[in-house]
């Protein structure tokens, strides 16, 4: 790991160390910018190919048996889940548009959508290769696109990592289980429901999973009334999970969301990775204290 100290006094600044830091500062200002725990070596990143898909699935299947704890109904595994995995990452490292690239220590696919590149299938081998190999990953990703990077609650190291490299949080996911309903109604092909001020849609999960039906997920609620009135509609149709769209600081619904008994699932950062996650601090000259991850 290296450190970066600048010290700019006046017009002139000094940096300790051969890695060189670009600096956009206004003259006259006395500034102290420290970066640490930053990667000396990382890996190189290349091309998947299959010879690397045991390992992948390996990573993949080891991930999310970490993560199932947290939400067990929304990310119970499918019980063919590694086979149905090992053929949707086949597929990826096949597809001309898709970004398939890996690490001595990880692997990234990024796949374009609606304009971004969704970045969801990533692991690595240890918690410990996010501010290595998975910050190289993300930047390299970063360089087709801008980023939508899917970042489940449970899940610190890298969501740490989205904020180092400079992806901001825009969107999240909140869940709760739906009890089953004795009064099901009719299958109906349009999966869009409208009940008071809520609107939402039913989805079908990824194979990989089995919660037991369908997600519904709900874009638009104004009320603890219509949102009991959704979830009911939703169940009644088969749904066995709801998830809620919340935006960062719209603290009225994330309240509602807790009252109501969901979970802060999932984040989503966006972003183009920046090449350095640098940290400022205003300082006196002779103040130069570590600034904290």
């Amino acid at each position: 790991m290296g450190s970066v100290i600048v010290r700019l006094t006046g017009q002139r600044a000094a940096i300790s160390s051969s890695r060189r830091l670009p600096l956009a500062l206004e003259a006259g200002q006395n500034v102290w910018c420290t970066m640490r725990n930053m990667p000396d070596v990382t890996s190189a990143s290349r091309q998947l190919t299959k010879s690397d898909l045991t390992w992948m699935v390996d990573l993949a299947s080891a991930r999310r048996e970490r993560i199932v704890p947290f939400a067990p109904r929304f990310w119970k595994p499918a019980p063919n889940a590694r086979d149905l995995h090992s053929a949707f990452l086949s597929s990826l490292i096949d597809s001309p548009e898709v970004l398939s690239i890996r690490t001595d220590q990880g692997f990234l696919f990024g796949m374009p959508r609606n304009a971004l590149v969704f970045v969801d299938d990533m692991a690595l081998e240890d918690d410990s290769d996010w501010p290595t190999d998975g910050q190289a990953l993300l930047r390299r990703a970063g360089e087709t696109g801008r980023l939508r990077f899917v970042c489940p609650v449970p899940e610190r190291a890298r969501t740490s990592t989205a904020s180092a490299v400079g992806l901001v949080n825009v969107e999240s996911w909140w869940h709760r289980n739906l009890e089953l309903a004795a009064d099901r109604l009719p299958e109906i092909d349009d999966p869009v429901l409208i009940v008071d001020e809520a609107k939402g849609r039913l989805l079908p999960v990824p194979p990989v999973y089995a919660p037991g039906g369908p997600v519904l997920l709900v874009t638009q609620v104004t009320s603890p009334n219509s949102l009991m009135r959704i979830e009911r509609e939703a169940a009644q149709r088969g749904a066995c999970v709801s998830v809620v769209t919340h935006q960062p600081g719209d603290e009225q619904l994330a309240e509602l969301l807790t009252t109501a008994g969901y979970k802060r699932t999932t984040d989503y950062y966006e972003g183009t990775p920046s090449a350095w996650a640098t940290a400022l601090q205003q300082k006196g000259p002779d103040q130069a204290p570590p600034l904290r991850r």
